[in-house]
């Protein structure tokens, strides 16, 4: 199968398309900021905010799978917020989520598309995370929505806390704190993760919306809706 993983760059992305691409598969991950290199994985550069170069992608390149995944927050209380800060991760997260997969749909109408979004956008949302948790909120409900209009099987993952670099640098102190708010015994390992996505995409049906936590130490997945 061939897979694109869209904003795979970080060590979340990197670490889904190495374990997909020991599975036998032809996988490829964009990035925009990051440039990467990684062996047997194919690194694209990518621009999600601009439909002429998702145009371009999807036209130069086959493929049987898209992984959306590329995201953006900015962490503030509510009257620190801006709306150009909106904007941004509305551009990104949710608006790039969905041309992506409508291009991916014209080009392959009955491929599969996986969008990550978070629990943030159900039940874990913070005062800092607002704008965040309400574009992934979107994701979650456009993707209901893309499931009912297309013939794409269309899955959306929503993982809490994961095991990954940029929850491993920040401040941990106030990591302590909201996993015991949201009641996550520990982190999501990247194993976990992957695994749980491979196991997901092999076994639930297309507009279902599924989450990825951890409960009495243990892995759990989830469909919500």
């Amino acid at each position: 199968m061939k897979i694109l993983i869209i904003g795979g760059s970080t060590d979340v992305g990197i670490s889904l398309a190495k374990y997909f691409s020991i599975l036998d598969n032809d996988v490829s991950i964009t990035y925009h900021n990051h440039k990467c290199m990684i062996d047997g994985i194919k690194c694209l550069p990518l621009d999600i905010t601009n439909e002429d170069e998702l145009e371009i992608l999807f036209h130069n390149n086959e493929f049987d799978m898209l992984i959306n995944m590329a995201a953006i927050s900015h962490d503030n209380l509510f009257l620190d917020n801006t709306k150009e800060d909106f904007v941004d991760i509305l551009k990104v997260n949710l608006v790039g989520t969905f041309s992506a997969s409508r291009i991916f749909s014209k080009y392959n109408p009955t491929g599969i598309i996986i969008n990550i979004a978070s629990t943030d956008g159900i039940d874990t949302y913070s005062e800092y995370s607002m704008l965040y948790s309400a574009s992934k909120a979107g994701v979650i409900n456009l993707s209901k929505s893309m499931a009912l209009s297309t013939k794409n099987k269309v899955l959306c993952i929503c993982p809490n806390w994961l095991d990954a670099n940029s929850t491993i640098n920040m401040d941990q102190d106030y990591l302590t704190k909201e996993l015991k708010r949201i009641r996550q015994d520990r982190l999501i390992t990247l194993t976990e993760f992957n695994e749980s996505v491979n196991k997901i995409i092999n076994e639930y049906h297309s507009g279902d919306i599924i989450r990825i936590d951890i409960r009495d130490d243990k892995l759990w997945i989830e469909k919500i809706s």
